[in-house]
């Protein structure tokens, strides 16, 4: 029997990549629905994380498919990553996409989802975007949120775009409401697909109340200035190559620090890059749980948002990555896109926008920040956790579920 308070998440990512689902699922359960996420597994490591980010929480987490080496019969195994392999050949030869160039069975995320047979489901990242339709077409409510914009993200020939764009569409047309990370995301997806449907902004903000402060105390003294970056993973295309660049002209020390999990191969590349650097250091960190990453960044004075704009997608999102510098009182260092102006017009005194192609640029910016006395003022605190913060965007949830449920 259909549950009336039960709600069904879909995914494709562990719950520890994807804070943006987790924050929306305890929103949801806070409001007295029964919780259910379908996630893919394929990390023992990020399973633990999962399960820690969930304990105490009624919620269920589940595995419509689970890639998890050990855990699946290696026949199995073997033949879920060649099937998606040969569906991306496909497509990157003759243009002809499928479902399994999005994810590994979608299929199952549909039978799965259906077999919970919940009120509403709401699809994050491709997958279930791509099954959200078929939920719609079998009779089922489904919200779509746009953290970020699918077809116009990693465009590299295996993608089958057409498929994303076609899903994307039918999500405007015919979800219960859909979301997406910020205004300008929501004007360019509207605009591009002639949409009349209102997209609501919920920015990827985190909570005022999760804050956990110990005796960390932004090191003035240091000679070198300390720059953070963090993100899930550390790797190529992410800024990071042209924040080098910049570094080979600057004549001040930098004490760089990256904190997230290292991509195979590139802490090679880093340490050769700061190998012949007398003035410079890299300091790295492991990812840790985001209970105590408010904490570990707020030791920190200057923080970098240097994503490349690359494609639609990265030229229009506002990342937690720049809100949670703000959070923790740092001033931001930002790459030039439509998506970080938006943070900066609100917040000149605390974002200061560069050219991060611009090697002469970049130095700069890094020296005459440093300089700067810190402007954590109460004003805009209040500014802040009234627009950006998670609470904020509960209220605009709130506001959806009481009009559409």
């Amino acid at each position: 029997m259909l549950s009336k308070r039960k709600i069904c998440f879909l995914s494709d990512h562990h719950l520890c990549m994807n804070p943006r689902l987790w924050k929306e699922a305890f929103f949801y359960e806070k409001k007295g629905f029964d919780v259910v996420i379908l996630s893919m597994w394929h990390s023992k490591e990020s399973l633990k994380k999962d399960w820690q980010i969930v304990d105490g929480h009624l919620i269920k987490y589940k595995a419509y498919l689970n890639l998890i080496p050990g855990e699946i019969n290696p026949l199995s195994l073997f033949f879920y990553r060649l099937r998606k392999r040969l569906a991306g050949e496909l497509q990157r030869l003759g243009k002809y996409g499928t479902g399994w160039a999005i994810s590994y069975s979608p299929g199952l995320m549909f039978k799965k989802a259906l077999q919970e047979d919940a009120v509403l489901y709401v699809a994050h990242l491709e997958c279930a975007f791509y099954v959200g339709r078929d939920l719609i077409k079998a009779g089922k409510k489904v919200i779509f949120d746009f953290e970020d914009w699918y077809s116009r993200d990693y465009l590299v020939p295996a993608r089958p775009v057409k498929l994303l764009k076609a899903a994307e569409k039918y999500a405007l047309q015919n979800g219960l409401f859909c979301t997406a990370a910020s205004n300008s995301m929501a004007i360019a997806l509207k605009e591009c697909y002639n949409s009349e449907n209102k997209i609501t902004v919920i920015y990827n903000g985190f909570s005022i109340k999760s804050k956990i402060r110990s005796n960390f105390i932004k090191d003035e003294g240091n000679e070198r200035i300390k720059l953070l970056w963090f993100s899930r993973t550390i790797g190529a295309g992410r800024g990071l190559e042209l924040l080098l660049k910049g570094l080979l002209v600057c004549n001040a020390g930098i004490e760089l620090h990256l904190l997230g999990e290292m991509k195979a191969g590139y802490l090679d590349f880093l340490e050769r890059e700061f190998a012949n650097q007398s003035l410079h250091n890299l300091v790295i960190h492991p990812f840790i749980p985001h209970a105590k990453l408010d904490d570990f960044i707020s030791q920190f004075k200057i923080g970098l948002a240097i994503e490349e704009n690359i494609n639609d997608n990265k030229r229009l999102t506002v990342s937690n990555k720049i809100l949670q510098y703000l959070q923790a009182g740092l001033m931001v260092l930002a790459s030039d896109t439509k998506g970080q102006r938006e943070v900066a017009e609100l917040f000149p005194g605390a974002v200061t926008i560069v050219d991060i192609h611009n090697p002469e640029a970049l130095a700069m910016a890094i020296v005459q920040l440093s300089k700067k006395k810190d402007i954590n003022t109460c004003q805009q605190k209040e500014k802040f956790e009234s627009i950006f913060s998670w609470e904020a965007q509960e209220i605009k949830l709130n506001s959806l579920i009481e009009k559409f449920l």
